[in-house]
C-alpha cells in the first residue's frame, strides 16, 4: 500500500491538477485566474478547494466548481472533494498570475 502524499505535496498536487480546469468564458485556467484561494485537507484525506468565480453571477459557476472536484478527486491520496465558493476576499484582476494578465491584454508584455 502507499503511503498518502504529505499534506504540502497533496495541496500541491490538487493545485495542479486545477490547472487542468479552464473557465470556458475566458479560456484560462482558475489557478492562473486567481481563483482558488486555497486546499485544506481532513484527517480521512477529504479535500476542501477554496475558490470563487471572477462575479457571483458567473453563468458557468456550477461548471467550473464541477469540473474542480473531478480534476482535485483524481489526484493520488485525495478522498472526497467539496468545492467552498468564497467571496471575500473579493476576485480582482490583480489575483491573476502575470501570465495570464498578459493574455487578456492586461499586464505589461
Amino acid at each position: 500500500m502507499t503511503e498518502p502524499a504529505a499534506p504540502d505535496a497533496r495541496e500541491a498536487a490538487v493545485i495542479d491538477a486545477l490547472r487542468g480546469v479552464i473557465d470556458p468564458e475566458i479560456g484560462l485556467d482558475v489557478v492562473s485566474l486567481g481563483l482558488v484561494y486555497g486546499v485544506t485537507f481532513d484527517a480521512d484525506g477529504d479535500a476542501t478547494v477554496r475558490m470563487t468565480m471572477t462575479t457571483p453571477a458567473c453563468p458557468l459557476g456550477e461548471v467550473i466548481a464541477e469540473d474542480a472536484v473531478n480534476a482535485a478527486r483524481a489526484v493520488d491520496g485525495v478522498g472526497e472533494v467539496r468545492v467552498e465558493l468564497v467571496w471575500d476576499p473579493p476576485w480582482t484582476p490583480d489575483r491573476m498570475s502575470p501570465e495570464a494578465q498578459r493574455a487578456l491584454g492586461w499586464g505589461p508584455r
